[in-house]
């Protein structure tokens, strides 16, 4: 049970790192199409523009600005041989405004700016993208278009693609499915959240009676008490989530991440009170769930004015994280009921796994507080 408990201390300890692991072989394309113009962000790695540019002129297998500061016509015009968009069905002229040398985990890339204007308002987007394609086999490119405020779409492009096309009618709709998908990704990853809920509602399928803690008689006694600690949590972080994207309140990520860590810690410890059972954990549920509403609004607010009309982001997101949550309960529910009578339940899950989370908990406060946040 050590070794068990350990290993799932490990494996949320190295959580983090899996869920942002990316391809190494992806550009991102961003536009930003108003009425008549629009304007991009083209992002790829030099190493990637390598094979075709021979950009890496000393051979030390890495690119470097004195390397490449010359060669901008070179880069410009290799790009924009691989990229064609239509606007209204006619080809939009591009033109690049500035080309950016940078570096992200210490891979060096290029940030492409590109501009264009239409005749007339745009109302359909058709992208033709073949940069670098079948060299690696796996590469692909991320492209998000977002419509001046009404919604946004989003897709990944292949060698199998296509042209790819997109409407501003269809944004508002395609906004509000990518916001609800956010939202259940983000509880989905977002370990903290998944390991407080699932603390609180370990004891869950426990009553307390004159003779102690004891496991509920059937699985609607347990049901109802995991609605009631589950909606308390809901309505919480449903309420500071909106304060928090109405720009009503706003409180340092730092404070707030930290301090979802303690909660964790707090939730882990009531666990070992004698009196934790069945819906009790409905005020912790409650208190913190505020907190975490604040955790969930810095996601949000990646997705900003993209998904179109604020109250259509916020509605979208929040039920993607309800929908998510509610995933992660329908899984735990029936496993936890069906161990409730077991020791290995009662002692190894109850108290040994309350430990393990908090003090998993523990190493995050302390990263978040007082060092890089993991």
């Amino acid at each position: 049970m050590t070794r068990l408990a350990g290993f799932l201390c490990l494996l949320l300890m190295a959580l983090p790192g899996v869920v942002h692991a990316q391809n190494p072989h992806e550009a991102y394309l961003t536009l930003d199409v108003d009425r008549v113009s629009l304007r991009g962000e083209w992002k790829v790695r030099l190493l990637d523009l390598d094979s075709a540019l021979q950009l890496d002129a000393n051979h030390d297998g890495e690119i470097t600005w004195p390397e490449i500061e010359h060669r901008r016509d070179d880069i410009e015009s290799y790009l924009g041989a691989h990229l064609r968009i239509l606007t209204n069905g006619a080809d939009l002229a591009l033109s690049f405004d500035k080309l950016i040398y940078g570096a992200q985990g210490g891979t060096p890339f290029v940030l492409a700016r590109l501009v264009g204007g239409a005749t007339n308002e745009i109302g359909r987007i058709d992208v033709d993208y073949s940069l670098l394609f079948g060299r690696p086999a796996d590469y692909r490119c991320r492209l998000k278009v977002i419509w001046a405020g009404e919604g946004m779409h989003a897709a990944v492009i292949s060698a199998q693609s296509g042209i790819v096309s997109f409407t501003r009618e269809s944004a508002a709709g395609a906004g509000f499915l990518l916001s609800l998908q956010a939202g259940i990704w983000h509880i989905w990853t977002g370990y903290d959240h998944i390991l407080f809920l699932i603390v609180l509602l370990i004891p869950a399928v426990f009553q307390r009676t004159a003779n102690g803690r004891e496991a509920v008689p059937d699985f609607a006694s347990a049901l109802i008490r995991v609605v009631i600690i589950v909606s308390a949590f809901t309505i919480a972080h449903s309420i500071t989530l909106t304060c928090a994207a109405m720009q009503w309140i706003r409180l340092p990520g730092r404070l707030v991440e930290a301090a979802i860590a303690a909660s964790i810690v707090v939730a882990a410890l009531y666990n070992f009170l004698p009196t934790t059972a069945g819906g009790r954990g409905a005020y912790l549920a409650f208190g913190f769930g505020l907190l975490h509403g604040f955790g969930f609004a810095g996601a949000l607010s990646e997705i900003g004015a993209e998904g179109g009309p604020l109250w259509h982001t916020l509605v979208a997101f929040n039920l993607g994280v309800e929908a998510g949550q509610l995933a992660i309960v329908a899984v735990f529910l029936p496993v936890a009921y069906f161990l409730r009578e077991t020791r290995f339940y009662r002692t190894g899950v109850l108290y040994g796994g309350s430990s393990m989370a908090g003090l998993c908990a523990l190493f995050w406060f302390w990263g978040r507080a007082f060092g890089a946040a993991p």
